[in-house]
């Protein structure tokens, strides 16, 4: 304070005056080249290093909460831990404003004495009012969290599975729930802005309305006289505490969103994990023979109010092969949950004695390469490698394919079919070379004759020394003499079934050792093993690794060029360079145009207008107070300038309190419209971009980039908008008064600008960076908890694996922060350098012209002049956070401008299309996209309306790219498709997909009612839902909820078994009585029993009906009209079932003589 003090005094004697501003400049010189030096190498470290410790060792846990979702989880990475890094990057203002304001009140106590109490106690009523708004504001922050994570999950569901959404036509109705989830977020927003607005306004008020309290208690109260070194010593020390408390918003906001998010992070963490206790690792012994899996007096369930077994007991011994099947919904997959210790354990011991590998029946694929899925980061090794891919009944396969088992594969698998991806599963089982397999139903995809060859290869052959559960319907395997027992469940029991062979176990006397042990179908190669308790060795490339890494072939088939074009997970685009004109063109449109632009800004001329003429007014006073000679008129006048002083204080105040109020509107509006055209762009985009981009992409756009744009932008706009003006009002002022300064002070501030130019472009760029580093973060986190029950299931050192992926993940992320961090402190650390220099020619300036100008002037010139760095360097900082928060809508107009895969509705009127069912294909040829081969050549044939067509053919021989042609997930390359004789290319994609109906291989659920599910548009009764249900055998399981119809389905159908949710695919189906209705495998996962009744249910319910089944058990297609027969992308055979399966050497005619059960039976006839 003395040096800013002895500036002012120094202003009445320019001689003196220079040798004062010399004096002055060198201690601010010091304190502020220290100042930035350090403060902001602490927030930058501590923040990067919370950062890099927050995210691997506590969040990435969350894959064991059962209860959180993946979009739950996406949610706490791209939102809550970038809200504690924010709190991070300004903890030290937590303690650094207040000791600045309690410092900088004891400077200006010197100035006016006792006066300074009552803006101590108006300051302090500020506070209050502040911190009980920010309560408010904790609530509203919770609230937007809440909304945000319901709205995420919705998201990732839809985005899961996107093609079934598509080929339901259910974007629409998928759009209303995201778009009312979105309304509800928006209020919560709204709600949230408005306390932000209190606190902001209250925080940039309070100097001012301190300064009329201070300044009217010692003018009027005290009777003292405002003289120029009083006024503006104490205008100069009330800006560093303006500057103190503009700081305390963001404090504030971070402050309330951090404790938010600790206490969202806190209660996921606190969650119910899987219970280590529900398994004992260890052996068994027993008097003949060691038991690797013992159940004993076992109760289990997901809940413990209805536990699903009771008094279990089952034991299985070393190298047995057990077979588990049962009804639908009896249990099965719920066993091997048991097995794998994610089943709640109420009562009882369950030993499982020795490594684990697991198979589920929904496959979980990682999106990488084929091999890098089945070794899931072994070493590899060629002889076990082949013998894998030959034993699961891959080798054929993967000749097909150009680039082999280099070829990427995709979110989920999307390139291979059922059948495909359940063998990659199964091998990367066998390639584990664990002591004991759980199998849940791993044949089910798979046509007969494959299942034949893995049974023979693999289960014979390859895992003979192995202990295997399996769990299938096919009653050849479950009568066959390989088996060493079976068992059924019924009612929460296991019965064995006692075959002819149930006596004949296993000879384990020659084996060394009781204990579970490796038994060589690696002969030869124990070198390449991984020993129980050695880490996973991490040769092998996670799904998230560098895409140069990846030989990433076409989506169903497409080659990997030796040029390594032709990808299928492309890069994720950044653009360089600053946000261009049309990015900058759409934020304008979204915020309401130019309109909005002038509002803005009009207001903020308006402030800083209102802000000048109350300084002016000031300079004016304690001008009069200098020159009056006579104290009878000193209380007239001051109380009439006291009282005009005021009404500018408040015209100030109301006017910043319009400016903020209309900025935050503004960029709320901008965002909610934003979010619509992003959202428009995503749901009309072509399957192919979901193939090619992870889901962690389009998450951290909903996500993270949404968020931004919603208050970041927002909070970014309203105080460069203030800090412009300001800065402009200042220099000019000075400028103007002194006119040779436009000489000087000019060329600094270029300076300030280009070093401010010089300091945005590579900031720009790394704040990009930052952006596409955390969508290989999303997508591991989406996948790992997706296949967290797989990782779990292969054992500890599979997981931290998994752990050591996510820290190369956040170590990217991380390094791209620090980066920004570093170029921050090298902007601050040049700004110290070279601010002193502008107040320097501003003072020096004032003092040469003290003799000419008044002393008010001079005085403010010069308390404008101390600020003038500080608000340029603000300035440059505000815009270099205003292009970087321009990168979320930079990266939303990327969503929102996509290609559309095509018009939705029909130009012409089609109310009762179609009305008989009638399929034409003429000379149709298909790729998934213009580069790739044809997966179907030349295909035609006539379907007649109602009739029955069977659909049978090896894996990859073109089956579900029929599918795909029917429903336009892609166009076709050649030919025509005629449904009615109206060619499907003129209908829109809505009227197309809605008007037929299909029951896929892995039927998706959606989280909500399961009314909701089944009759989305409240199209139907309570009583057609009841009547379906009955029909799918169904009634017995809905019934027996107490919400009955309106029970929560879980996220993915989690909690109805998959022949379960295929049955409520069926009943969807049969609901609206579709002309058209395409099967994929639909009961695959059902028992046989079952499958019969529902197979006479679809011919009964639509014999009015053209029914496409594709089929691997050709039992269900044997008494159809027609089979057709595909061959590598070819219609070969096309006949009645009778006639093919007469025709020797004919692919039919193979078929059902290898394939078995009644099949082989239809042949003999």
């Amino acid at each position: 304070m003395a040096s800013i003090k002895t500036i002012f005094s120094g202003l009445q004697s320019p001689r003196q005056g220079v040798g004062d501003v010399k004096t002055a400049i060198h201690p601010r010189d010091a304190s502020g080249f220290l100042s930035a030096s350090t403060f902001s190498w602490c927030n930058r470290l501590i923040s990067v290093g919370n950062e890099r410790q927050l995210a691997p060792s506590d969040i990435w846990e969350l894959q064991a909460r059962k209860d959180k979702t993946a979009g739950d989880i996406a949610n706490l990475f791209s939102v809550d831990v970038v809200n504690v890094m924010g709190l991070s990057a300004n903890m030290n203002m937590a303690w650094i404003v207040p000791i600045q304001v309690g410092v900088t009140l004891c400077l200006i106590q010197q100035q006016v004495g006792w006066a300074i109490w009552t803006g101590f106690l108006a300051l302090f009523s500020i506070l209050m009012l502040s911190g009980g708004v920010g309560v408010f504001a904790g609530k509203a922050q919770r609230m937007i969290l809440t909304c945000k994570d319901n709205r995420m999950k919705v998201i990732n569901e839809l985005f899961g599975a996107i093609q079934i959404v598509k080929l339901h036509g259910w974007e629409e109705k998928l759009t209303a729930s995201v778009t009312e989830l979105r309304r509800k977020e928006l209020d919560a927003l709204w709600l949230f802005v408005k306390t932000i607005l209190v606190l902001i306004t209250s925080v940039h008020t309070a100097p001012v309305l301190i300064t009329v309290v201070v300044f009217a208690t010692y003018a009027m109260w005290m009777g003292q006289l405002l003289t120029v070194t009083i006024v503006f010593t104490t205008l100069a020390l009330f800006e560093n505490l303006q500057a103190a408390f503009t700081a305390l918003p963001m404090v504030f906001v971070a402050t309330i969103q951090a404790l938010v998010s600790v206490k969202r992070i806190t209660f996921v963490l606190d969650m119910h994990e899987t219970n280590p206790d529900n398994l004992v690792d260890g052996v068994v012994e027993d008097v003949h023979q060691p038991v690797v899996i013992r159940i004993s007096d076992g109760e289990f369930g997901w809940e413990k109010e209805s536990p699903l077994f009771k008094n279990l007991h089952w034991s299985i011994r070393q190298g047995e092969f057990v077979v588990v099947h049962g009804a639908v919904g009896s249990g099965k997959s719920s066993l091997c949950s048991i097995l794998l210790g994610e089943m709640d354990k109420y009562d009882g011991n369950v030993v499982v004695a020795g490594r684990v590998a697991y198979v589920g029946q929904q496959s979980w694929i990682q999106n990488a390469t084929i091999r890098h899925n089945i070794l899931f980061g072994r070493p590899y090794d060629h002889v076990r490698y082949r013998k894998v891919l030959d034993a699961c009944a891959l080798s054929a396969d993967l000749s097909n394919l150009p680039a082999n088992d280099r070829t990427e594969i995709g979110l989920r698998g999307v390139t291979l079919s059922g059948g495909q991806k359940a063998r990659v599963s199964l091998a990367r089982a066998c390639y584990a070379d664990a002591d004991i397999y759980i199998l849940d139903a791993p044949l089910s995809a798979v046509d007969a004759i494959v299942a034949k060859e893995i049974f023979t290869k693999c289960f014979q052959n390859l895992l003979k020394h192995k202990t295997v559960v399996l769990v299938t319907h096919n009653p050849d395997i479950i009568h066959s003499s390989a088996i060493h027992r079976s068992f059924h469940i019924q009612d929460g029991s296991l019965v064995e079934d006692r075959p002819e062979n149930a006596g004949r176990l296993p000879d384990l006397s020659m084996m060394s050792s009781p204990t579970p042990s490796r038994y060589g179908f690696w002969d030869g190669d124990e070198d390449v093993s991984i020993i129980l308790g050695r880490p996973v060795c991490d040769t092998v490339m996670p799904s998230i690794a560098d895409p140069s890494m990846l030989l990433t072939p076409r989506r169903r088939m497409c080659a990997a060029g030796q040029n390594g074009q032709d990808v299928l997970t492309v890069d994720e685009d950044r653009a360089c360079g600053r946000v261009s004109q049309a990015v900058v063109t759409s934020y304008m449109s979204a915020i309401g145009g130019w309109p909005a632009v002038a509002a803005m800004v009009g207001m903020t001329l308006v402030t800083e207008a209102a802000r000048l003429s109350k300084d002016l007014w000031l300079t004016g006073w304690t001008n009069q107070s200098n020159s009056t000679s006579s104290s009878q008129n000193i209380k007239v006048e001051t109380r009439y300038n006291m009282t005009i002083y005021a009404v500018l204080v408040l015209a100030t105040c109301t006017a910043m309190i319009a400016q903020f109020g209309t900025v935050l509107v503004v960029g709320l509006r901008g965002s909610k419209r934003l979010f619509e055209r992003m959202w428009t762009g995503l749901m009309a985009s072509p399957m192919r971009f979901f193939d090619t981009n992870p889901i962690g992409r389009v998450l951290n756009r909903c996500g993270d980039d949404v968020f931004q744009c919603d208050l970041m932008l927002p909070m970014s706009m309203a105080p460069i908008l203030s800090q412009t003006a300001a800065a402009v009002g200042k220099v000019a002022l000075s400028v103007g008064t002194i006119q040779w300064m436009a000489l000087v002070l000019p060329p600094l501030v270029f300076v300030y600008v280009k070093l401010g130019s010089y300091f945005i472009a590579p900031l720009r760029e790394v704040n990009r960076i930052k952006k596409v580093t955390l969508s290989p973060l999303l997508t591991l986190v989406s996948e790992g908890v997706d296949g967290a029950i797989v990782i779990r299931a292969f054992g500890l050192d599979y997981q931290r694996r998994f752990y050591r992926l996510h820290d190369v993940a956040v170590e990217k992320y991380s390094a791209a922060s620090f980066a920004s961090a570093s170029l921050n402190q090298w902007f601050a650390l040049r700004v110290a350098a070279i601010s002193n220099s502008i107040v320097l020619v501003i003072l020096l300036g004032c003092v040469v012209m003290s003799s000419s100008i008044s002393a008010g002037i001079l005085g403010l010139i010069v308390s404008y002049g101390l600020t003038i760095p500080a608000n340029l360097a603000k300035l440059v900082n505000l815009w270099a956070n205003l292009e970087t928060a321009l990168i979320a809508p930079e990266r939303l107009h990327e969503y929102a401008t996509l290609p559309s895969e095509g018009r939705r509705d029909t130009p012409f009127n089609l109310a009762s299309w179609p009305t008989h069912g009638r399929i034409t294909y003429t000379n149709v040829s298909f790729r998934y996209k213009p580069d790739d081969p044809l997966v179907l050549e030349n295909v035609s044939f006539d379907v007649s309306g109602g009739e029955k067509i069977g659909i049978v053919g090896r894996t990859g021989a073109g089956k579900s790219s029929l599918i795909m042609t029917l429903f336009r997930i892609n166009d076709v390359a050649a030919g025509e498709i005629a449904i009615d004789g109206v060619d499907i290319a003129t209908i829109g994609l809505k009227q197309l997909r809605s008007s037929l109906a299909i029951i896929p291989q892995n039927p998706v659920l959606f989280k909500g009612p399961l009314r909701t599910y089944m009759d989305p548009f409240h199209d139907f009764t309570d009583d057609q839902l009841w009547a379906v249900l009955k029909k799918v055998q169904l009634t017995d399981r809905i019934v027996v909820s107490f919400a009955k119809l309106e029970q929560e389905v879980d996220e993915n159908g989690e909690n109805f078994s998959v022949g379960e949710r295929q049955m409520l695919c069926l009943s969807r189906a049969l609901l609206h009585n579709a002309k058209i209705v395409m099967l994929d495998e639909a009961t695959a996962a059902i028992d046989h029993a079952t499958d019969k009744v529902l197979q006479k249910v679809i011919r009964e319910e639509l014999k009015t009906s053209t029914v496409l089944t594709i089929a691997h058990r050709l039992d269900t297609v044997l008494d159809y009209d027609r089979i057709f027969v595909f061959e590598q992308g070819q219609l070969v055979q096309n006949d009645t079932p009778a006639v093919l399966a007469t025709q020797q050497g004919g692919i039919f005619f193979d078929m059902i003589a290898q394939g078995g059960g009644h099949a082989h039976r239809f042949v003999q006839l």
